[in-house]
């Protein structure tokens, strides 16, 4: 296992790199608090693996043959660990223990750093929800402080995450000057509102309103309604057109969740529709890409030669 010195010198150094990679294929800017959990899995990956976490996505970038990977069988590398109700805003960062826990970073608008980092348990209900940490080692921490909550008072069990909250600690100042370099993502102190499913992106003034109130009512409508549905759907097309895309975007997150065949080039063109309003292009692509591969047996798609 490598010193948590020279994992931090080589993730440091292999951050602008792997950076530059995420910009040009996925249009999205990296973090640099990604390098810190690189670094943290490169030098006690054994104490992450007791939480049941490493790293995945686009961290597998940070590996030592990371950039040599390609996608298997021509598949674009967007497609590498995204789920079949993944939002294009959710990008991989970091696996879980269980029911396909996986954890991105959140982008509701490509040209800013990530607003959140989410959770989405893919075989389980597929929603995605926001943690309250800023950098994966926090969330991490969360994760730790959980497990503690539930096991803390058995010996074993607690001196089974010791070694990782020593790591986490020895990290923590590293973590904190990445977030310092970056700065606070712009629109992170914005409202944020939820539909049933999932983050409502974060949308600048004028662009309408997504009635996220409404959300599960939707739900329903779209699988039991098919008049109500098609009035949603309508509804959400006019004020597309109108230059509000927010329930556009809205009604397609909904329908990408759902993912009901009579419905699903309908959400599809919304998606599109309003991340193109948006100047969200990088998203658009994401979401193009993904409806496209939906039916991948397998979201392991970065691979090195001969694999």
């Amino acid at each position: 296992m490598t010193s948590r010195d020279d994992a931090l010198g080589i993730m440091t150094e292999r951050f602008p790199l792997v950076a530059e990679r995420i910009q040009r294929l996925w249009g999205l800017r990296l973090p640099r608090h990604v390098a810190v959990f690189a670094a943290l899995a490169a030098s006690d990956g054994g104490a992450l693996n007791e939480m049941g976490i490493s790293p995945w996505g686009v961290t597998d970038y940070f590996r030592d043959d990371g950039l040599d990977r390609r996608g298997r069988d021509g598949l674009d590398p967007r497609l590498h660990a995204r789920f079949r109700c993944d939002p294009a805003e959710f990008v991989t960062v970091m696996s879980g223990g269980s029911d396909g826990l996986h954890y991105g970073l959140w982008f509701d608008d490509p040209a800013e750093l990530p607003t959140v980092i989410a959770r989405n348990y893919a075989r389980d209900s597929a929603e995605t929800w926001a943690s309250t940490a800023p950098t994966l080692l926090r969330v991490v921490r969360e994760e730790v402080d959980r497990f503690l909550s539930d096991y803390g008072d058995e010996r074993e069990e607690a001196e089974r995450v010791t070694p990782l909250i020593d790591a986490l600690g020895w990290y923590a100042a590293a973590d904190e000057a990445a977030l310092r370099q970056d700065g606070p993502p712009r629109l992170v102190s914005a409202p944020r509102s939820y539909l049933a499913v999932s983050l409502m992106p974060l949308l600048p003034q004028g662009s309408g309103d997504p009635q996220v109130a409404a959300s599960g009512s939707r739900l329903d409508a779209f699988q039991k309604d098919p008049a109500q549905a098609a009035e949603w759907i309508a509804q959400a097309r006019r004020q597309l057109a109108a230059g509000q895309p927010a329930l556009a975007l809205a009604v397609g997150s909904e329908l990408h969740w759902l993912d009901l065949d009579v419905h699903r080039q309908a959400g599809l063109d919304l998606l599109l529709g309003a991340y193109h309003a948006l100047g969200r292009d990088a998203l658009a692509e994401i979401a193009t890409v993904h409806a496209a591969h939906r039916d991948l047996r397998s979201v392991e798609v970065l691979i090195t030669d001969g694999f």
